[in-house]
């Protein structure tokens, strides 16, 4: 699989080269011009989470995969990803919504993994809600760690089911196979159980789903953790 990844992500930085480049010759672009150009984004990034999900399970399996805790802004990140996040998700009609606590205080956390997990959060939430819908990024401080939470009015799923979603290659919908590998969930709980905190899920059929996970706060004069290897 990691050598498939690698190989898959040449021509994938070749069709993002391109694309940039159409868009610089293009001069005023049209609205059809628009259209496929964003269908082109969305698929380059679908397909970039897909080989970095291959990668990461590679990595699990081999026991080479890390996080370097650091003191971060949780605001901050959270922030920076759901700015990031948000033209993807207005083109596909979704609404995301920001509700981050203003006395958010910093977590013992891996920048980059931080950021993949809510990545990976929000375009899970995105695959099943329907268009018009809302998606939720929220966060507050709860006793000593941050209550992360990821909330969509999609479709929901059936109590039978929850105790699976953690399972690799497992899907809710497998019928649906171009909405991945199921390996996302997979890895997301990995990453915030190695940075010592909880996940789990919440969720109604036809009425939404929310994710939540925690991450521990950072305490006065607590020095940095060491990266923890999965």
């Amino acid at each position: 699989m990691g050598t498939v990844a690698h190989d898959l992500r040449n021509p994938l930085s070749t069709i993002l080269m391109l694309t940039s480049l159409r868009k610089r010759r293009e001069g005023q672009p049209t609205e059809s011009s628009q259209r496929t150009a964003r269908a082109l984004e969305r698929a380059i990034s679908r397909m970039d989470r897909l080989i970095r999900d291959l990668l990461d399970v590679t990595r699990m399996d081999a026991g080479h995969l890390t996080v370097e805790p650091e003191c971060v802004s949780a605001r901050d990140i959270i922030v920076d990803c759901v700015e990031t996040e948000r033209g993807l998700l207005t083109s596909a009609s979704l609404d995301l919504q920001l509700e981050v606590a203003a006395n958010l205080p910093c977590v013992s956390a891996d920048r980059h993994r931080l950021t993949q997990i809510l990545e990976n959060l929000i375009g899970n939430a995105a695959k099943f809600t329907r268009p018009g819908g809302r998606i939720t990024v929220a966060a507050r401080p709860d006793g000593g760690e941050v209550l992360f939470w990821v909330q969509d009015t999609g479709i929901g799923i059936a109590p039978e089911d929850l105790p699976h979603l953690f399972d690799r290659f497992w899907q809710v919908h497998r019928e649906d196979s171009h909405r991945g590998l199921g390996l996302g969930l997979s890895i997301v709980k990995g990453l915030v159980e190695a940075h010592g905190g909880r996940i789990w899920v919440e969720s109604t059929p036809n009425r939404g789903t929310t994710v939540f996970f925690t991450l521990p706060v950072v305490q006065a004069g607590e020095p940095p953790q060491p990266g923890e290897r999965l």
